[in-house]
């Protein structure tokens, strides 16, 4: 995406996450619960949702709906949020995290640097029989990467990049294995460094059983306001 075409942009405020009291206008009333709804009727996606351990943060996954699936306007996230978003596709789509401890979410010092999402995937993303398109994976570490600075700006947290929107600059990925359609694909996100207006990200494509499918090193450079 082009920087000089700002006003383009998704809204910095379509995060939506009833946890939080995060209510977008215009949201639909099914969507969070849906996507609840399923993931915690999946054993091994309830587990990582409602454990109250973790290695990653203290009690159970707080969980939100990222910008992607949630769009604002026919103007804006039609590829995630509309295009790809049926039954064949993209079923459902949430992303969730930890707190480090109790003053973690109130601090605006201290952002959240790790995000995890999980992405129902139909039958209609296949490349080869049962296996998922390429391109399809690349869509989906870009938009969970993305969903880190996105809850950080969404929480109010300090710092350039959590006040402006942020395009993707660069993005290498290392297919290791199939990623196998239809099910659940399983995304880590982390902030590896920060620097001026560019985020360092790394992320991981995982199944239920943790093995990792992919890996992806991105950065994202924030739009200057005067743009």
């Amino acid at each position: 995406m082009s920087e000089n075409n700002p006003s383009q942009l998704t809204p910095l405020d379509r995060v939506l996450s009833p946890p939080l009291n995060l209510h977008p206008p215009n949201t639909p009333s099914t969507l969070y619960p849906s996507a609840l709804t399923y993931f915690t009727s999946i054993p091994w996606c309830a587990n990582l949702l409602l454990s109250e351990t973790s290695p990653h943060g203290i009690g159970p996954a707080i969980p939100f709906i990222p910008q992607c699936f949630n769009p604002m306007s026919p103007q804006h996230d039609q590829f995630v949020g509309a295009t790809l978003a049926n039954p064949r596709g993209l079923r459902h789509v949430l992303s969730f995290f930890r707190p480090d401890d109790e003053t973690h979410l109130r601090d605006p010092a201290r952002p959240i640097t790790r995000v995890d999402t999980l992405f129902a995937v139909g039958e209609g993303l296949s490349g080869y029989h049962n296996i998922i398109h390429g391109g399809m994976t690349m869509t989906m570490v870009d938009e969970a990467m993305g969903t880190v600075n996105e809850i950080n700006t969404a929480l109010g947290k300090d710092g350039l990049v959590h006040k402006l929107s942020s395009v993707t600059a660069s993005l290498e990925i290392k297919f290791l294995r199939p990623v196998p359609v239809p099910g659940v694909v399983w995304i880590t996100s982390w902030t590896e460094s920060i620097d001026g207006r560019k985020t360092r990200m790394r992320c991981e494509v995982k199944d239920g059983e943790g093995a990792v499918l992919a890996k992806c090193a991105s950065t994202w450079v924030a739009l200057k306001a005067n743009l």
